[in-house]
């Protein structure tokens, strides 16, 4: 069979240069390798892995111009657009990844990963709740800190600013009466250089701070921040308070101005300034506000003291250990054996009895009378704690000692049922100062439901507990005039003080329930 002239075309290119003879010198090479088809001059370069495998004996055996080699050429076309396909696929995935940075890294459809991610936002999401409570309280810390740098200033300009010439030692010298008229009875020659009370900051420096509240049954007064100094050169003590006026302005106001106070027939020394010790005052002072004139006596309770200011003070002075007498340490030991037991009666209804008793303690205030007032209080004590008539007796009897005779009635009380100590104490203000922000002394029952964050219980819950739910208590003390008084809910958390033993569970049980 003779061969076409088409395959012998195809055939020419295996004829070697030897079987065509010597190539003229001005004709130029043929590279039959470079030479391609038209419809082939657009195809793209395919990677190594779509690389198309062509054996070349089948070219050899083909003809282009039979059906073979049409099939061959769709084949070759749908395997180039392929490769298209899948370079235009790998173009969009690099042009995906690049605008996309997160894409980079494969996502993992394991469900762990998923778990895990979702714990990582939890717990991110908790650091970042915990995250500003931390930083609230360290800008609190901040800003008593200042108040306290303030107040001091404040003191040792009052202290200082008097100058010697004006003070009124100076007006002891002896001169005759009657030899110069009064305006003119001192005069330079008779005016002292250095009088006896003259200070010098060297002298003020050696000083003990503390800080203290009033003990009061009105929110105005029980919220007042006081800050005490106890001078160990003359054994005198001042008391400043700091008070914001409007948002931006602050002052530091004397409160108790600077003398020596007695305490049971002897000055106070440094020893009774610690933290829960208890100062009284006279009720006369000229700096105390009118609502707390009428009142017996004033006490303070120390609630915060710097013990190694106070150590380096004591070792200083060589002031020497004061050791309670015989009566003092009777008088401790009786009131904590009454706290003890009327503690342990009211286990299970704290709450609900010192309600009761802030109730009938509020109604003593119309009582004018003394004698009169006693006589009921110690009804109501005897009646809700179940207290004996001996035991009234000598908690009155102690008051009475301490308070010199000036008795009031809640002090009685808060002398039989204990108070919450002073860590828990300053975050039951707090809570108290963030709903009453003006300290008028009585809560809106809208913001006890506005800024409330606690649990809702069901009404046989509440029906079961003896004790009330904080909101259906303020509900029913505020039914007629919307408002809940200071004294009624410290009564409520004076009531919790005693179901909770536990220090940090009562603290937490403040932040959760008033988010502070």
């Amino acid at each position: 069979m003779k061969a076409s002239p088409l395959q012998k075309s195809v055939q020419q290119p295996t004829i070697t240069g030897a079987d065509r003879g010597p190539r003229p010198a001005g004709v130029p090479a043929l590279k039959l390798e470079t030479l391609q088809d038209t419809e082939e001059e657009h195809f793209p370069i395919t990677p190594k892995d779509a690389a198309i495998k062509v054996v070349p004996g089948d070219l050899t055996a083909m003809s282009w111009g039979s059906t073979q080699s049409k099939q061959m050429k769709d084949a070759i076309k749908n395997q180039v657009s392929a490769v298209d396909n899948g370079e235009s696929l790998q173009l969009s995935y690099r042009v995906q990844t690049q605008r996309s940075p997160l894409s980079r890294h494969k996502p993992n459809l394991d469900s762990s990963h998923f778990t895990c991610k979702i714990t990582a936002q939890h717990n991110y999401s908790q650091s970042n709740t915990v995250r500003p409570n931390s930083k609230m309280r360290d800008a609190e810390e901040l800003t008593e800190d200042r108040k306290l740098q303030a107040v001091i200033e404040q003191v040792m300009v009052d202290q200082l600013s008097r100058a010697v010439i004006s003070d009124p030692e100076q007006n002891a010298v002896s001169v005759s009466p009657t030899s110069v008229p009064p305006r003119y009875r001192r005069t330079l020659h008779h005016t002292k250089v250095k009088t006896r009370m003259s200070l010098t900051e060297n002298i003020l420096s050696n000083k003990l701070c503390f800080q203290a509240r009033i003990l009061s049954r009105c929110g105005r007064e029980a919220c007042r921040k006081l800050i005490g100094f106890f001078f160990t050169c003359d054994q005198t003590l001042t008391v400043y308070e700091y008070r914001n006026f409007g948002k931006n302005r602050w002052n530091a106001l004397p409160f108790i101005t600077r003398g020596v106070y007695l305490n049971r027939g002897r000055p106070y020394c440094l020893q009774d300034i610690s933290q829960g010790a208890e100062l009284r005052f006279c009720a006369d002072g000229p700096h105390l506000p009118q609502s707390l004139r009428h009142q017996p006596c004033l006490t303070l309770r120390v609630t915060d003291v710097d013990d190694t200011a106070k150590g380096a003070l004591l070792t200083q002075s060589g002031e020497t250990l004061h050791r309670l007498s015989e009566e003092e340490i009777d008088d401790r030991n009786t009131l904590k054996e009454i706290q003890g037991a009327v503690r342990d009666r009211l286990k299970g209804h704290a709450v609900q009895t010192l309600i009761n008793l802030g109730r009938d303690l509020q109604n003593l205030h119309l009582k004018s009378d003394s004698m009169q007032q006693k006589e009921l209080l110690g009804r109501s004590l005897m009646k809700q704690l179940c207290l004996t008539q001996q035991d009234f007796e000598a908690v009155w009897r102690i008051v009475s000692r301490c308070a010199e005779g000036r008795v009031h009635p809640a002090d009685v009380m808060r002398a039989v049922t204990g108070e919450m100590r002073e860590n828990r104490k300053a975050i039951f203000l707090k809570v108290y100062v963030k709903l009453d922000p003006n300290k008028t002394g009585s809560i809106f029952l809208s913001d006890i439901e506005k800024f409330y964050r606690g649990k809702q219980e069901s009404d046989a819950a509440l029906e079961a507990n003896p004790n009330p739910d904080i909101l259906a208590f303020v509900r029913e003390a505020g039914k007629v005039t919307k408002t809940v008084s200071y004294a009624e809910f410290e009564d409520y958390y004076e009531g919790l003080n005693l179901e909770i033993p536990d220090d940090e569970e009562y603290i937490n049980n403040l932040r959760a329930t008033w988010s502070i």
